[in-house]
């Protein structure tokens, strides 16, 4: 596992988090300590951490060391 320099949210990111209910905590524990990583649609990397019944999906991309978050939501499963 890399060492994250920074994690910077996006301001889609920030809106959505207050929208979908999930707190930055979530999505920085997710994306130090992911259950399962992918890599998407433009090499965009999706990271996946399961809490309780669900999983959190954080899409994000590297810039130099640091991982800018797209947007994360909710899911029942990984895709």
């Amino acid at each position: 596992m890399y060492e994250l320099d920074m994690i910077i949210f996006s301001r889609h990111s920030l809106l959505k988090l207050k929208q979908r209910g999930v707190s930055e905590n979530s999505v920085i524990k997710t994306l130090k300590n992911p259950d399962y990583n992918t890599v998407g649609y433009s090499g965009r990397k999706m990271a996946y951490k399961k809490f309780n019944s669900l999983y959190l999906k954080v899409i994000y991309k590297k810039e130099n060391k640091n991982s800018v978050v797209i947007t994360q939501y909710w899911t029942k499963e990984i895709k």
